[in-house]
């Protein structure tokens, strides 16, 4: 048999998070908090379609406090084909960023040589070629699914109407509010997916896992580095987004049993309030993590430093 089976377990897996919105409602703002979050001591790259907008924060207080160490950006200017994107995805990536946010998604898809030009200028009898558009399209989506980044996507977001049939079979046009400019099953491929509202930036889910919910319990919070540090810590199989103490001192053991870089990656997760549920276990913790250190390192190596957390 070629296949190895063996019991599932909690693995590390990248994020793949949308957000949509309307123009000023804070889509790339919104971004680089969470990929502050995100990327915890790894770095953040930009991918600015945007004609150089996406430096506009680089000086921003609140960004310049959530990422001390900056960003790193690159530009991308027309044409804004899918394989340009996968590309950039993978320069970014060999560039060593953990997490990147990609400004903006939308032109792939009816920006200048994105799909809806491909389709447009590979006609066949007249007829625009979706089935070429589509499959690079596809292509690219492989691509993001296979990066070991987190990545970000920053959507324009339009009011959509849609025709349906009354009962005496004439055409009704029924708004359906505002929905990504994105091909129809990109949001579906989403960790995560948001649309943030124009005049007050809270985030509306409109794709979430189970488990995350907590995140977004009663009245909608902005997008912070709060939020970006809880989604890492549950990509990496840590901290739960609800504080439930028990689960928290069992995997704080976990981590502890693995080494101090382990343990301090995973206290650098947890909200105040998750750090005071588990402080009673901290100082444990800390020596269990000691332990794990000595036993991994070789022989004649100074002792590691004390923790300072």
């Amino acid at each position: 048999m070629s296949f190895a089976i063996t019991p599932a377990k909690r693995k590390s897996v990248p994020m793949l998070i949308s957000l949509a919105g309307v123009s000023g409602s804070g889509k790339t703002y919104s971004a680089l908090l969470l990929a502050a979050g995100l990327a915890g001591k790894g770095s953040v790259g930009f991918l600015d379609t945007e004609n150089g907008r996406g430096s506009m924060y680089a000086d921003s207080p609140g960004i310049m406090s959530a990422l001390p160490d900056g960003y790193e950006i690159a530009e991308m200017k027309e044409p804004f084909a899918p394989s340009r994107y996968s590309e950039a995805v993978d320069g970014f990536e060999r560039h060593g960023c953990k997490v990147l946010v990609i400004d903006s998604m939308t032109h792939e898809w009816e920006g200048h040589g994105g799909c809806s030009d491909i389709a447009e200028n590979n006609k066949m009898k007249g007829t625009p070629n979706w089935i070429l558009a589509k499959r690079e399209h596809k292509r690219m989506m492989n691509c993001l699914l296979a990066s070991g980044m987190h990545l970000i996507f920053c959507l324009r977001a339009r009011e959509k109407i849609k025709v349906m049939k009354d009962a005496n079979g004439k055409d009704q046009f029924v708004p359906i509010g505002l929905q990504p400019i994105q091909e129809k099953n990109f949001t579906f491929e989403m960790t995560l997916s948001l649309l943030l509202e124009e005049g007050t930036h809270r985030p509306i889910v409109t794709k979430c896992p189970e488990p995350l919910l907590p995140l977004f319990a009663g009245e909608q919070p902005l997008v912070t580095k709060e939020m970006g540090r809880k989604l890492r810590a549950w990509s990496e199989g840590g901290a739960p987004a609800e504080e439930n103490p028990d689960v928290l001192f069992k995997q704080g053991t976990e981590y502890a049993a693995q080494g101090t870089v382990s343990y301090t990656d995973f206290w650098e997760t947890l909200t105040g309030k998750q750090k005071k549920l588990l402080l009673p276990k901290h100082d444990e913790n800390k020596e269990l993590a000691r332990m794990a250190d000595e036993r991994q390192k070789p022989a004649n190596v100074a002792p590691a430093a004390g923790l300072d957390y």
